[in-house]
């Protein structure tokens, strides 16, 4: 089994697109990384993911739940993050992780989901 790792960094101009379909739940395995691409070790301090529709910037609704945000690999900034529940509409999705430590908050995306339906 072999998985796709996804590097999103703190740059909000370097912006990562996928595509899934309406009714599908998706986990996704991606490697926070800061603007010169090194991996940022999240082992301590807490992640917060936040989904909006891309052309309104107002939160999508998967209808209730939150995402389930794992530290894979936490010295080399590897989340895994599993969407609240199956994708309930088309929509351009902009998925982005915030951590945090103390009072410090870093941002990190945006990773594009064009949710299509079938």
């Amino acid at each position: 089994m072999s998985v796709n790792i996804i590097n999103i960094t703190e740059d909000p101009e370097q912006v990562v697109q996928l595509a899934a379909w309406t009714g599908d739940w998706h986990t996704y395995v991606v490697r926070l990384v800061d603007s010169n691409g090194s991996p940022i070790d999240i082992t301590t301090g807490s992640l917060a993911a936040t989904y909006t529709t891309a052309a309104t910037g107002v939160a999508y609704s998967f209808g209730g739940g939150s995402a389930t945000l794992t530290k894979s690999l936490s010295s080399q900034g590897i989340v895994t993050v599993l969407n609240p529940a199956a994708y309930p509409t088309a929509a351009v999705v902009r998925l982005t992780l915030s951590f945090t430590v103390s009072t410090t908050v870093r941002r990190f995306g945006p990773l594009l989901i064009e949710v299509l339906a079938p």
